[in-house]
């Protein structure tokens, strides 16, 4: 029996509804239990990778979102398996690279698996621990508990552990990874064994982020990306892909970030905060509805008013006003940084302008008033902090 999975996209929400077309493809709601099978260690992150295109395309599927069939998860960017009893998270893949064998919980008390579009969310039995994993470029994952835990990641062979400024690196194949953590918590590393343990005290929370996968030659700012967050500097991460798909991070509780509206020339956001304290946000374009002609660029619009960039993105995560930066990598990718020095509310709009508007002069420091307006995606998630030294 065939089951065909149809996309319907809102301004602000992916969603996504099941008609009949494999018995197996399943999009957002709870994770069905009794339906398909895990892969086990025969299965490689690239077969899964493999299997999930085939079932998308027949699907229909086009851009960030998880569709699952029984236990296996498949991304655009991401592959997994949930055991449907413990909540396990085995055979974790990026783009079709092997990345953790596994990522435990101790003492997780299982309770359900709730797919939504571009995240899927993992939680025990009395909501105080859960696992979000997200499908977008930077392959997030956050783990958090509002009491002590202990989180397991069991690498995948090959893979190389490294301490890079009291953040946990990890290289596999070309895909880099981070693992950053609370200052307060306790880390053991086995690199014999590929194992890392991470405790933490209640309310901390662990970070997964790797650098986008879909933006190359920004490794290095990736990298000062992932120490900003250790830092607590970073506020939200969005991710805009192919057929209008959204993923929204938020690594800080009291941050807020919203969709208004997206068309060909314009993606209008929201972000509103209840903590004043300035905080970085980090935009990931990779879509296809934001078509630029050989003479257009990208401007951002701060509360309305066009805002200066810089060609240093180190400038970004020093700065203490208002900052933006733009890599534009082709008509339809681009990758942006920006330091709000304080916040309320403000409205963000990036914007496609012809070359013939007038440019706002770059400077490397940069002061500018706000943004414009916005509507309705809402994703909650912490970060954490980075300490303890790491030996490889």
């Amino acid at each position: 029996m065939k089951l065909k999975c149809l996309i319907m996209i809102s301004v602000s929400v992916l969603m996504v509804v099941l008609m009949v077309n494999s018995g197996l493809c399943q999009m957002s709601g709870p994770m069905n239990d009794g339906m398909g099978r895990r892969f086990d260690e025969n299965f490689s992150a690239g077969d899964m990778m493999g299997t999930g295109q085939v079932l998308r395309q027949d699907a229909g599927m086009h851009g960030m979102g998880f569709m699952h069939s029984g236990a296996c998860l498949y991304g655009q960017y991401i592959t997994f398996d949930v055991d449907n009893q413990t909540g396990d998270i085995t055979n974790y893949g990026i783009a079709g690279v092997d990345i953790f064998d596994s990522i435990i919980v101790d003492g997780f008390d299982y309770d359900s698996t709730r797919v939504s579009g571009a995240m899927t969310t993992i939680a025990d039995t009395d909501g105080t621990t859960f696992i979000q994993v997200h499908d977008n470029p930077g392959a997030v994952i956050n783990v958090a508990s509002s009491g002590d835990h202990t989180v397991n990641f069991d690498l995948a062979e090959g893979t190389t552990i490294s301490e890079e400024e009291n953040i946990i690196k990890i290289v596999a194949s070309d895909i880099v990874v981070y693992i950053i953590y609370a200052s307060s918590d306790t880390v053991d590393i086995s690199e014999d064994n590929y194992l890392i343990s991470i405790t933490s005290p209640a309310d901390s929370f662990v970070v997964v982020r790797a650098v986008p996968v879909n933006m190359h030659g920004l490794d290095n700012v990736h990298g000062m990306f992932a120490r900003e967050l250790a830092g607590n500097r970073v506020g939200a991460e969005v991710c805009l892909g192919a057929g209008g798909s959204l993923s929204v991070v938020n690594y800080a509780k009291e941050m807020h970030v919203e969709l208004q509206s997206m068309t060909q020339d314009m993606i209008q956001l929201r972000v509103n905060c209840t903590d004043p304290a300035g905080r970085i946000m980090a935009f990931n374009l990779d879509n296809t509805s934001l078509m630029l002609q050989q003479s257009d660029r990208l401007r951002i619009h701060y509360d309305g008013t066009p805002m200066a960039c810089v060609d240093d993105p180190g400038q970004v995560f020093n700065a203490t006003r208002a900052t933006c930066w733009i890599s534009q990598q082709t008509r339809e990718q681009a990758q942006i940084m920006i330091y709000i020095p304080e916040f309320s509310e403000h409205t963000i709009d990036i914007v496609v302008e012809s070359d013939e508007v007038d440019e706002v002069p770059t400077t490397s420091d940069t002061t500018v008033p706000g943004f414009t307006a916005l509507g309705a995606v809402l994703s909650l998630v912490l970060t954490g902090y980075v300490s303890k030294k790491l030996k490889k």
